[in-house]
């Protein structure tokens, strides 16, 4: 008999019994779907997901839900990352009509990186609930995602990526199409830190730069009232200032006054700085001349090294190197911020970075540590634990050895492990090759949300994963040793039973070729359908009736 024709015997058995007794739904299916796909429950509807001999197809499941289809086509999202191409390593079904479809991994939902979609959450955003964001107000088109299988009430995609399409725009469109978050950060809206008046028509230096920005910028009348941030007049110092000459001196007020002072520094608008030791450059033009020539303008300054004016932000981290930890070997008076310091320099340090680790924000490592105003950059990195949680809390400690996590992990990805498992009491052999080790290592009914896998304790018979689907018929001495007839490679057919070896009762002449449900008969043991192998009668009444003469 070919699979395919083993298959559709199997279905027609399966309808065959359901027919005849309620209970017999649990040799169709191993468990009651999901509320969301009820309409599909019962063997009817089986192929709607599952391909004969392959499992579950998400060929199958994408012919229902097109807007997940069209986006792995188009490459986008999550879906279309290569280790979520299985429907069911995310969704399992099959746990009764209460479940959540979706499975969050090992840590739950607070475990998911959400950078796999393809939007980071950063700054504000990593505190937020996720139905703070995904609900359905927030869908540009719920009707198009309804039209592709899509549940606006559960969904995560519809979202828009841009600032606007979940906040107002404060600004009331004064900034046309650019972006938010070329002032503002994902931290806080205020305030606008990334915001560089510098780079506007008008810089701000001198007594400009304390200004509060409302002072400049009012806010319009009315109850919805918006500042007004674009098109301020800045042409003259009429625009904001009045002119105490009354114009008697004209309206160029910089021939003679400068931003940093109108009384008191009018003799320094004219003081060309760039005639001394040391030019003005940078950011060190705006600065006030009495906030480094304190007490005299006549002063004559210290200025050979930064740290003459400027403390040492990294509180002496880089002095033991050759540059004495030189400030300029980084940063320039343009601005402090902006560090010269790239990859391949970091790719010279103690510790280059490799896979995963080129793609983590230099704050995940070089955090600010309470009081500091700037990262520790000397970190302790001689082993994965100093920066990394042990999810498996020590129990792999006995087959890591000296070389840690990298025994099994790589910093390529934490889930591409490797582990030989040849090396335990348990050697994975025939059909236990292809399970995964989550089948065995957890259990999805009882492992809370965050608890990592059970690698220790875990038993080695049979029974301690699978149930005694024999209901003890077979047990000796109160255990069931399902090896003696089953051998791992597949439940059925038994390889290791001979009826004439191991019955009471020798099969020979044409009991040989009598199937053997024509004799093993489904019954009900202890509230279980099973087929009952022992005890049965060996007389010939117990099976045939007499004819009549």
């Amino acid at each position: 008999m070919t699979a395919r024709a083993a298959f559709r015997t199997a279905l027609a058995l399966a309808a065959v019994i359901a027919a005849s007794a309620a209970p017999a739904s649990a040799q169709i299916s191993p468990g009651e779907l999901a509320k969301v796909h009820a309409s599909i429950d019962g063997s009817a509807g089986c192929l709607k997901c599952h391909a004969p001999q392959k499992g579950v197809d998400p060929e199958r499941c994408l012919a229902c839900h097109t807007v997940v289809r069209d986006r792995v086509a188009a490459g986008r999202g999550l879906h279309a990352r290569p280790e979520y191409r299985k429907c069911e390593t995310c969704h399992i079904d099959h746990q009764g009509r209460d479940t959540d479809l979706r499975w969050w991994g090992p840590k739950g939902v607070a475990g998911f990186n959400h950078g796999d979609t393809g939007y980071v959450l950063e700054g504000k955003h990593r505190a937020l609930e996720c139905a703070k964001c995904h609900n359905e107000s927030r869908i540009a088109n719920p009707a198009a995602l309804k039209r592709g299988g899509g549940n606006p009430g559960r969904t995560y995609l519809g979202l828009g990526t841009t600032c606007v399409s979940c906040h107002a725009d404060t600004h009331a469109g004064q900034f046309g199409a650019k972006d938010c978050l070329s002032c503002h950060t994902l931290e806080s809206w205020k305030p606008a830190t990334r915001f560089d008046h510098a780079k506007t028509r008008y810089p701000l230096t001198g007594r400009h730069a304390p200004v509060a920005c409302e002072k400049c910028h009012p806010a319009a009348a009315g109850p919805k009232a918006v500042r007004r941030f674009a098109g301020v007049a800045s042409a003259s110092c009429a625009n904001c200032h009045k002119d105490t000459h009354a114009g008697r001196l004209g309206a160029a007020c910089d021939s003679c006054h400068t931003t940093t002072g109108w009384n008191r520094l009018l003799r320094a608008s004219s003081f060309d700085h760039t005639k001394t030791a040391y030019p003005l450059a940078g950011a060190h033009r705006t600065v006030a001349c009495e906030k480094c020539h304190k007490g005299s303008l006549t002063a004559r300054l210290k200025y050979q090294r930064c740290t003459d004016c400027h403390t040492d932000a990294h509180r002496g981290e880089f002095a033991a190197r050759p540059d004495k930890g030189a400030c300029e070997s980084c940063h320039d008076v343009t601005s402090f911020t902006l560090a010269r310091y790239s990859f391949d320099e970091h790719q010279k340090s103690p510790w280059p970075l490799e896979g995963a680790h080129r793609a983590v924000p230099c704050s995940q490592c070089h955090a600010r540590n309470a009081g500091q105003k700037t990262p520790t950059y000397r970190v302790v990195h001689d082993k994965c634990t100093a920066c990394h949680t042990d999810t498996h809390r020590g129990s792999m400690n006995p087959w890591t050895g000296p070389t840690g996590c990298a025994t099994c992990h790589n910093t390529n990805s934490w889930r591409a492990g490797s582990f030989d498992h040849a090396a335990t009491r348990f050697p994975l052999t025939r059909g236990h090759e292809r399970v995964t080790c989550a089948a065995c290592h957890t259990s999805l009914k009882t492992r809370k949300a965050g608890e990592p896998l059970t690698f220790k304790g875990l038993g080695t018979t049979c029974a301690s994963c699978h149930r005694d689907v024999h209901a003890g018929q077979l047990a000796r001495e109160g255990q069931t040793l399902c090896e003696r007839c089953h051998t791992g490679a597949a439940w059925k057919p038994a390889e290791g039973f001979s009826h004439n070896r191991d019955a009471t009762y020798a099969l020979d002449g044409q009991h040989a070729r009598v199937p053997c449900a024509s004799c093993h008969r489904p019954e009900t043991i202890a509230g279980q359908i099973v087929v009952r192998y022992k005890p049965l009668g060996a007389t010939c009444a117990n099976c045939h009736a007499g004819k009549k003469s």
